[in-house]
């Protein structure tokens, strides 16, 4: 699998091109570019284009992870009722608006997950939206397929779990602005950062990395600490443990931020899934849900399909049986009583036809066909609901139905439409109906059968 990272910085464009498999993983190239124009032109971004393509050869270029700079974007730690992360990203918006210095409407922001032991408050990151959508555009119209859109500060994360997982202390960059993080087991505890210009202000820069570390005003700081670049002389004197971050040996002058982005989708149980989810990045989840619903479609209706086959099949040998039983009947009669009048033959043609029915009864030819039943069940889903039907299969006289609903209220519903398009006459129960761990769908299996012909089991 290859990944594309790219940093906008102010003065340069930057990629790097990472190849991951089962055996090994490695850098494949990198490129810079300086900017024109600062973080960069619908022109530097061509160039850039040109240098990637120069790295990856020939055909479209692998899915590329844009990484934004700090300029771009403002820090939040909000305060939600909810400990689960997807819920969490899903309310957190709110606690943004009216909290930024952008409208309501231009707030595109993401998540990162929680520290151990820390429920409901998660760091929000967010950049203004029609930014974030003229740049994918840019870089869109350039030939690059973007993957998302993430921050530096997520981009330095991946870059220092890369060489330290699980790391525990501060990390420092002054690649693309000030940025400063205190991590604990490779999570974010909490983020701050600085203009350039923060530098002709050592005190205020000092007090706010002591914010960060929630240190004493005062004293030596004695955590560990990764440097991206070069610590400015204030910070310096009190870091007792500062370590360069130190790319690996084939990276070159690779960008370090650049490379972090090029690695988030190797760490996304670590960033909880981290995107500014833009218009087009939305459009393409739709096309792929649209696609993952088209397949369940047809795995429904090949399971249709299937059904009335083995129905078709029940109702032939069903036939089959009862001309081979009436020849048997005419044959006894004549071996064994030559002469017979017809009546008698009659009644034991009847009796035996008593004994077929109940054979016919355990074979589910005595129920609707085919077409017509498995009709109702189709009219008989939901339309407004997250339903969907994947097996039915047909046996002794009983229909069974199986699929996935997103509430135990939508299959409950679904019961109650069969009971009423299959009649009175007809028991229709739900046998299993139970949570599942993926997306909170509710697996469920319905029996459709004769009232008062259940079996035990």
């Amino acid at each position: 699998m290859k990944s594309l990272g790219i940093s906008i910085a102010r003065h340069s464009l930057s990629a790097v091109l990472w190849e991951q498999t089962l055996f090994a993983s490695g850098m494949v190239g990198t490129c810079t570019v300086p900017c024109e124009e600062p973080f960069g032109s619908p022109g530097d971004i061509a160039r850039l284009a040109e240098e990637v393509q120069k790295i990856a050869g020939a055909g479209s270029l692998p899915p590329a992870v844009l990484s934004l700079p700090p300029a771009w974007t403002f820090l939040r730690r909000v305060t939600l009722p909810v400990p689960d992360l997807p819920r969490a990203k899903k309310m957190h918006i709110a606690e943004l608006e009216g909290n930024l210095p952008i409208e309501d409407e231009e707030i595109l922001s993401d998540i990162l997950p929680s520290s151990a032991g820390v429920t409901g408050t998660f760091l929000a990151i967010a950049a203004k939206r029609s930014s974030v959508e003229n740049t994918v555009a840019a870089f869109t119209a350039a030939g690059f397929r973007l993957d998302r859109a993430i921050t530096d500060h997520v981009s330095l994360l991946c870059a220092v779990l890369s060489s330290k997982d699980a790391f525990s202390g501060l990390v420092f960059s002054d690649r693309n602005d000030l940025v400063a993080l205190r991590l604990s087991e490779g999570t974010v505890v909490s983020a701050r950062q600085f203009p350039e210009s923060i530098g002709a202000a050592p005190e205020e820069l000092e007090s706010g990395i002591r914010e960060v570390l929630d240190a004493d005003a005062h004293g030596i700081l004695s955590h560990p600490s990764v440097v991206f670049g070069n610590l400015p002389p204030s910070l310096a004197e009190n870091l007792l443990h500062a370590d360069p971050f130190v790319l690996p040996d084939d990276a070159g002058d690779a960008s370090p931020l650049a490379y972090g982005a090029a690695l988030s989708a190797f760490y996304s149980k670590e960033t909880g899934g981290f995107s500014l989810r833009t218009s087009a990045e939305a459009e393409s989840e739709r096309t792929r849900q649209q696609f993952r619903v088209r397949i369940a479609a047809v795995a429904a209706a090949v399971a249709v399909l299937a059904a009335s086959g083995s129905i078709g099949i029940a109702r032939w040998a069903e036939t089959k049986k009862v001309a081979r039983i009436r020849a048997e009947i005419r044959k006894e009669f004549t071996e064994a009583v030559p002469g017979v009048k017809a009546k008698q033959e009659m009644a034991q043609i009847r009796e035996k036809i008593r004994s077929l029915d109940r054979q016919r009864k355990e074979l589910g030819a005595d129920f609707p066909e085919a077409t017509s039943m498995l009709g109702k069940v189709s009219r008989a889903l939901p339309k407004d609901g997250d339903i969907s039907v994947l097996e039915v299969s047909f046996d002794s006289g009983r229909l069974q139905v199986e699929g996935n609903a997103g509430s135990s209220q939508l299959v409950e519903t679904f019961r109650t439409a069969l009971l009423t398009a299959f009649g009175p006459e007809t028991d229709v129960t739900v046998q299993e109906a139970e949570g599942s761990a993926r997306n909170g769908n509710v697996r469920y299996t319905i029996l459709i059968e004769k009232e008062g012909e259940g079996r035990a089991s």
